[in-house]
């Protein structure tokens, strides 16, 4: 065993050495492939294929070229590559490429895209008199209108396709379980928006409705929203605070002095004995709760009318700004507000609701001081029902769906249960438990709703309900629509909640919403279409019109553990904080500066608060992106960052940069600053440390010849590089020489550029043309070379700088190293001498020991160019 062993090490030693000794073979062919020139016309070629796939030859004929390549290809037969191709081709400027094969900027003006667009949209009525080819004209305007209609009202197209056998037990028992749904969300959801319960049950029945005719997504729910809920109910509480001493400056004193006259706190719960069922729409006369009730009413107003504009406007985009981590984060926060506005009915205590700045903690401040108030026997009902909802909810319905698909509704059912214990055991009589009170049978006579309560500090969060509230729901319609393979329109959805929030503003509704939790029941009970909104607004319109009395005695406990439990999926929004940091740290601190905001300010100060972190974010990662300098892999025509890869080689004489982002006005100077930094290559501080050395050298020469220093900075302004370096050396001097030859610019990855990168641009070129050294710009895109064309910059600069690939520019660089070796001379020194006088007329800039630095780096670059 031990023999057989060495002799398997040793036959795998001869083996590596085997393949070292081809590598290194393969090698050098490669160096002498590459080291070969001639005095060829041709441009350098481009060939690829087997060993040497994408091998660069540079210079002799296209036969030379071919038979190189067959020889390493027969001689290099181990190589690993499945794939190879080869390619012949000439190097391509922009200007040559366009020439040939017939380019041009596609990119039109603004002007002349929205004059296109104005006509497009003034075309629908026209051509319906003409008499000649009238049928055609008219049949395609009749289209269009036809379509136009099918958009806005996206039920008929719906009900066109509808498949009555397929799909309409599954609507029927979908909307009815939706609708079971709706009766303890539309109440518990009142306490959030601090209205009476029974309101609840109206935005509950109006805006699903109404969504039916003119919403896109066919899964769904509108109705009450938690998040939107808690929104109306900061607004209303604010204005229209609970306690007397806080009223008292929300309003003018008119109003003040009404609710102080009438010395009436507000009972959310409907237990006031002017509401009844002989006249169920006539207010309560507390005027707090009045001007509660018509405040959300008017608010529902504004945030539909609001929507509607945005939708006529086709403003949907707008959302596109609140990203996901913001809104994750927003919606964290929120349901810990949701939470915590809870706990209150769950202990049974009183504590007056907190507005503004510090709300939350000020909260839990008084809680503690209140908590020796507590009522067990609420305490005992509402955690009871959570532990019976989240047990149900968790354990039994996963089970219970795989047999019969439809979930317990147990929500319904604890509802049902409370309102018994309550009737019959008197609960709140016999141990002051809270309860729902008297709920108005029937439907709301349509109302206009009061202007006049109304005030400018209202606006900013009446716009941020109105948003928030589209681009929850938006996305929501989004993911069902992608699960189904349907699209949403944006902003026909908004058209749709614009219409739903006006409409539902005179039956006194609150801003309306999609729940995740409904909509995902609708979806999973095999809901097709928004015909199962129809079902589920039958069954509410019969609890309006019959049941909802027998509701008045639910304890208000078990409709916060309704809340509680629902908000659970909200407060796993804490788990993407971990993925987010994993992915990236800006988005991870979007998400953390929205929740804290949220918590710890104000819902809306939060959004805004997390909405300018996020903006400031875009704008820091935009001003100042990734950069990197490029080398080539080894005998392909593929540049990648030196940094990325060990395999890779820099080309001599040439620097490759990568600007990974737009050239725009705020990004300009971190253009100039990351290329010269990572190039090393910094063309004002070599500038600075010549004209050091001029005057060094006008002063120490001035003594010996004779001459005054001005005409003697002139005398050498006019002289090579090579020559200025003789002449420093006979004072102990050294003249910098440029490192490299040429920069190429890689704008393959630039977004757009405008007139301040633009001159950012002229101004880089320049300042490297002055010390001999040439920029190429590589691969930029159509916008950009439009914009190009419409500045100056082909006034300042020659059209065959641009290239249409790095690869072209390249080697573009290396023929012009070869022909300039070819003369004897070099391209620095001639492009030097071209912008002699500019370097030395030009004032010195106050960069210190730039000199020294520039005549360091270049010590060893003048000693391969004398080579």
């Amino acid at each position: 065993s031990l023999q057989q062993a060495d002799q398997t090490a040793s036959s795998s030693l001869v083996a590596a050495e085997d393949s070292e000794s081809r590598i290194q073979q393969r090698r050098q062919q490669r160096k002498r492939r590459r080291n070969r020139g001639g005095s060829s016309s041709h441009r350098p070629l481009l060939s690829s294929g087997g060993d040497a796939a994408g091998a660069v030859f540079e210079g002799g004929r296209d036969e030379d070229l071919l038979n190189d390549f067959n020889e390493s290809s027969s001689s290099d037969s181990d190589v690993d590559t499945e794939r190879s191709f080869r390619v012949i081709r000439p190097v391509y400027t922009q200007q040559q490429f366009d020439e040939k094969h017939g380019g041009r900027l596609v990119r039109r003006p603004l002007l002349a895209r929205l004059r296109d667009s104005a006509k497009k949209l003034m075309t629908c009525g026209a051509g319906s008199g003409r008499s000649d080819d009238g049928d055609g004209e008219s049949g395609h305007n009749c289209s269009r209108a036809k379509t136009q209609l099918l958009g806005f009202l996206p039920f008929i197209g719906i009900l066109k396709r509808y498949n009555i056998r397929d799909w309409l037990l599954a609507d029927f028992i979908s909307g009815l379980t939706v609708g079971i749904m709706h009766i303890p969300q539309g109440m518990a959801y009142a306490f959030l928006a601090e209205l009476p319960p029974y309101i609840g049950l109206y935005t509950s029945f109006f805006p699903p409705l109404i969504y039916f005719f003119f919403g896109t997504s066919r899964q769904v729910s509108m109705g009450t929203v938690a998040i939107i809920s808690l929104l109306v109910g900061g607004l209303v509480s604010k204005n229209f605070p609970a306690t007397l001493g806080s009223a008292v400056g929300s309003f003018d004193n008119e109003t003040t002095t009404a609710i102080a006259s009438q010395q009436l706190t507000l009972d959310l719960n409907g237990n006031d004995s002017t509401v009844g069922s002989g006249s169920p729409f006539q207010w309560s006369s507390d005027p707090v709760s009045r001007n509660r009730v018509a405040l959300a009413c008017v608010t529902c107003l504004c945030v539909g009318l609001i929507q509607l504009a945005m939708g006529v406007l086709r403003l949907g985009f707008l959302t596109r700004y609140l990203s996901d981590p913001l809104i994750s984060g927003f919606t964290m926060g929120v349901a810990i507000h949701v939470f915590s506005s809870q706990i209150k009915y769950v202990l049974g205590i009183k504590v007056p609701r907190r507005n503004g700045v510090f709300s939350l903690p000020l909260h839990y401040f008084d809680l503690l001081r209140n908590i020796t108030e507590t009522n067990f026997v609420t305490v005992g009902i509402a955690v009871v029902s959570i532990v019976i909802l989240y047990v149900t909810k968790e354990l039994v319905n996963p089970k219970v769906r795989k047999r019969i698909k439809a979930p317990l509704p147990i929500e319904l059912l604890i509802v049902s249960l409370g309102t018994i214990l309550s009737y019959f055991l008197d609960l709140k009589k016999n141990y002051n438990v809270k309860i729902v009170g008297t709920i108005p049978t029937g439907i709301p006579p349509p109302e206009l709703p009061d202007f006049s309560i109304l005030r400018a500090s209202m606006a900013i969060e009446i716009v941020t309900i109105a948003i928030i509230a589209f681009s929850v729901c938006v996305s929501l319609a989004k993911i069902f629509g992608k699960k189904h393979n349907y699209e949403v329109a944006p902003s026909q959805e908004l058209i749709a909640y614009g219409i739903c929030n006006t409409v539902g503003s005179f039956f006194h509704c609150w801003p309306a919403g999609t729940s995740l939790s409904r909509s995902a029941v609708q979806d999973s009970m095999g809901g097709k279409t928004q015909v199962a909104a129809l079902f589920s607004s039958t069954l509410l319109l019969l609890v309006l019109l019959f049941i909802g009395k027998y509701f008045e005695s639910v304890p208000n406990c078990c409709l916060s553990a309704i809340i509680i439990v629902a908000i659970k999926g909200m407060l796993e929004q804490a788990k993407e904080a971990p993925v987010l940091w994993r992915l990236s740290p800006y988005d991870f601190w979007t998400w953390i500066v929205a929740c804290l905001g949220v918590v710890f300010l104000a819902v809306d100060y939060g959004l805004i608060l997390g909405l300018a972190f996020s903006v400031c974010s875009i704008i820091v990662r935009t001003q100042s992106p990734t950069s990197s300098m490029l080398g080539r892999i080894p005998d392909t025509d593929l540049y990648k960052n030196v940094l990325a890869y060990d395999d890779i080689e820099l080309v001599d004489g040439v620097k490759i940069f990568r600007y990974e982002g737009s050239l725009y006005f705020a990004c300009a100077e971190n253009f100039r600053d990351s290329l010269y930094h990572k190039s090393g290559v910094h063309p004002r501080k070599m500038l600075l440390a010549r004209r050091k050395l001029t005057e060094k050298y006008a002063k120490l020469a001035a003594k010996k010849l004779q001459k005054t220093p001005e005409v003697l900075k002139k005398e050498f302004s006019k002289l090579t590089d090579s020559e200025r370096s003789e002449a420093l050396k006979e004072f102990g001097l050294q003249w910098p020489p440029v490192p490299v030859d040429h920069v190429i610019l890689d704008a393959s990855t630039w977004g757009y550029i405008d007139y301040v990168g633009v001159r950012a641009l002229n101004q880089t070129i320049q300042e490297y043309k002055e010390v001999g050294i040439r920029v190429y710009l590589a691969n930029p895109k159509c916008g950009i070379r439009a914009c190009l064309q419409r500045s100056d910059f082909y006034e300042k600069n020659e059209p065959d700088i641009i290239y249409v690939s790095v690869h072209d520019a390249v080697l573009a660089a290396q023929c012009e190293q070869r022909e300039a070796a070819a003369k004897g001379g070099d391209t620095r020194a001639v492009a030097a001498v071209q912008a002699a006088n500019l370097s030395v007329n030009q004032p010195a800039a106050d960069d210190d020991g730039a000199g020294e630095a520039a005549i360091e780096t270049s010590a060893e670059d003048n000693a391969d160019l004398k080579a």
